[in-house]
């Protein structure tokens, strides 16, 4: 099944998440009809044929049939073989390319077909157009299932997959924010494991610390907990890195004073979920810096004098304190990389 970017982003935000139609149209900013007409679209490039030309399978097999409707097109899936096949053929498809979504179960046909009526599924792969048309008369492709959508509208949508994906999985993939005190958001054997970075001191220095990666309220965020570490000099300050192949990426700049800690919460860009799961960000540093060092470092990255395009990635700069591991479970990877790859 080859399916473009945007259509699988629209069908995830509908089986994934169970968004309507009214749901994802207030959020792009478009009319309902608009976002019924691209789901129709996504399913026609997926069958490489109209779903609607013996039943509304886009509305039923998508969630968004009222209950008379569904009740209406589950008797024609049943009086229909033809009908009930394509149901067929989408649901499978639509199961590889949404596991775990929720699906209306097809009732079996009252008849099979026969003869001159059954086609086999290879027989149909042969001969589905590879270009749908649009309506008749039409000699145009089919449109792109975002065109017209503003580029904010489509980063929007981007977006919302993600975080769908990852709210829905957030026990599995991050697990909780909270201390490791036997509490309420401490991780029992009955939890899945939190994805956590352990640091430790490396030789010279001293410190360590714990981050945890979590919600705060419905935004991700990181959680810092980083003690016994050396005040800051006059013209320094501590950061915490995100660094692997992938490069080094700056989450945290702070002074320290005489206790010692930083701790609080930092907002993670929902992006770097998937870096981290990449294994492009397998590690987590804690350096010291001075600060004009570090400024001049930010402003490299962004004009691009440092070597690497404009607006790429710092180079990782100071003394290194404390480094350690991100630990994020390998289930939580496996769910996640589908959706950051799509």
């Amino acid at each position: 099944m080859t399916l473009s970017e945007d259509s699988r982003s629209l069908l995830q935000l509908l089986l994934a998440r169970g968004k309507s139609y009214g749901d994802i149209a207030g959020l792009l900013g478009v009319a309902q009809s608009d976002v019924r007409e691209r789901a129709h679209a996504a399913l026609t490039e997926i069958n490489g044929s109209d779903p609607d030309r013996d039943a509304n399978l886009t509305d039923y097999l998508l969630g968004q049939a009222d209950p008379i409707e569904r009740a209406s097109t589950a008797r024609t899936l049943a009086d229909n073989p033809e009908a009930h096949e394509t149901a067929s053929d989408l649901c499978a498809q639509l199961r590889l390319l949404v596991p775990g979504a929720e699906l209306p179960k097809l009732e079996a046909t009252a008849g099979s077909l026969t003869g001159g009526t059954r086609r086999s599924r290879e027989s149909k792969a042969s001969t589905r157009p590879k270009s749908p048309k649009t309506k008749a008369g039409g000699d145009e492709g089919r449109r792109g299932l975002l065109e017209g959508l503003t580029m904010s509208q489509r980063r929007l949508l981007a977006v919302l997959v993600l975080a769908a994906v990852l709210i829905a999985v957030v026990l599995l993939v991050i697990g909780l924010v909270g201390s490791d005190d036997g509490g309420a958001g401490s991780t029992t054997a009955e939890q899945p494991a939190a994805t956590t970075a352990v640091l430790r001191s490396v030789e010279g220095e001293q410190g360590r610390g714990v981050v945890n990666f979590g919600f705060s309220g419905t935004d991700l965020a990181a959680q810092l907990q980083i003690s016994e570490l050396e005040p800051s000099a006059p013209g320094q300050s501590y950061v915490v890195w995100l660094f692997g192949p992938g490069g080094s990426f700056p989450i945290n700049q702070a002074r320290v004073d005489d206790a010692g800690a930083i701790s609080g919460q930092v907002a993670i860009n929902q992006a770097l979920i998937c870096f981290i799961a990449g294994d492009l960000f397998p590690d987590m540093r804690l350096s010291r810096v001075d600060n004009s060092e570090m400024r001049r470092t930010l402003a490299e990255a962004r004009s691009g004098n440092g070597g690497g395009d404009a607006g790429g990635l710092p180079d990782f700069v100071g003394d290194l304190v404390l480094e350690g591991p991100i630990s994020m479970p390998q289930e939580a990877k496996d769910q996640i990389l589908p959706v950051c790859n799509a």
